[in-house]
């Protein structure tokens, strides 16, 4: 064996373990754009936390929280873990897109372990307990609280900010649409918002459905386009029409569901509209927590296992 052939070899193997190291490391970690993302300097990371058949997220930057809906009732304990785990010591703002109780029913255990500092929801009532202690909560802890409608924006530091979308100031309600129970008008007031930062974007649902999607088309056509798409309603067929995603235009999609939740969410409509527009999909219930973080530029979506 000549010298060149051993020093090519040498060469070659040395190549081969480089390569091995670096996709061991990306295991669960998937780069969306240049693949030279830093995780280094100022980014927003978004967690899409894992709350059984409900929905809670984290938004964090420089230092700033912002919680985007807050689980169940049987979840709490795990979303005061998945907090803490991230340090989380106070809140600056909360937003509860609607007060349905896989919304709502984790906020007094945030009300008894953190400093909330302000609390956005979409002014409709409930008449329930939870939500009468939601309020009672508020007033007693003296937390500023504030109703959310289109084209209101709500900002988290200095650069990320929160563009409300839905609902508009005349609700959805049984009289102004067709075929919608009670439980549906409910859902398609949710809050809409997206989320700016420099270049990315992430559009959060709640559990607007088809009725509150044909609004935002109507509202935003191609605005809506954004990077990820926090799927709405869980992954229902309810949500997420053909011409909705194709606005959105989303390369990654999050749903939010539970294992073996009692709607069989994600239907399998949805996810067949996500896959024919190529869109790479997260589930909660396979894939655990689901960390988004963005520079502004690039941005990675990382599945908890």
């Amino acid at each position: 064996m000549s010298s060149t052939y051993r020093k090519f070899l040498m060469f070659f193997l040395e190549m081969c373990l480089i390569l091995a190291v670096l996709l061991i490391a990306g295991c669960g970690r998937v780069h969306l754009g240049d693949s030279s993302f830093d995780a280094a300097g100022d980014k927003v990371c978004i967690f899409v936390l894992h709350v059984g058949q409900a929905d809670a997220a984290l938004i964090q930057y420089c230092g700033k929280n912002m919680v985007i809906d807050t689980g169940d009732v049987d979840s709490r304990a795990s979303l005061i873990k998945q907090l803490q785990e991230r340090h989380v010591k106070e809140i600056d703002s909360i937003i509860i897109t609607h007060p349905h109780g896989d919304h709502l029913g984790g906020m007094s255990a945030l009300f008894k372990n953190f400093k909330i500092h302000q609390i956005y929801d979409n002014g409709v009532s409930s008449n329930n307990a939870m939500y009468r202690n939601y309020l009672k909560h508020i007033k007693e802890y003296n937390i500023s609280r504030s109703v959310l409608r289109k084209g209101d924006r709500v900002a988290l530091g200095d650069d990320v900010q929160f563009e409300v979308l839905s609902p508009r100031n005349t609700l959805i309600s049984s009289e102004n649409t067709e075929n919608e129970t009670k439980n549906g008008v409910a859902n398609d007031n949710s809050i809409v918002c997206r989320l700016t930062y420099k270049n990315f974007s992430m559009l959060f649902m709640g559990d607007a459905q088809k009725e509150a999607e044909k609004r935002l088309l109507a509202d935003y056509g191609g605005h809506l386009k954004s990077d990820v798409l926090k799927v709405g309603h869980h992954g229902s067929k309810s949500s997420s029409s053909v011409a909705f995603i194709k606005a959105v235009r989303p390369t990654t999609a999050v749903i939010s569901c539970g294992a073996g939740n009692r709607y069989d969410f994600p239907h399998t409509e949805t996810l067949q509209i996500l896959k024919k527009e190529s869109v790479q999909i997260f589930r909660i219930d396979r894939d655990g927590i689901i960390t988004i973080c963005s520079d502004g530029v690039k941005f990675s979506a990382e599945r908890e296992h």
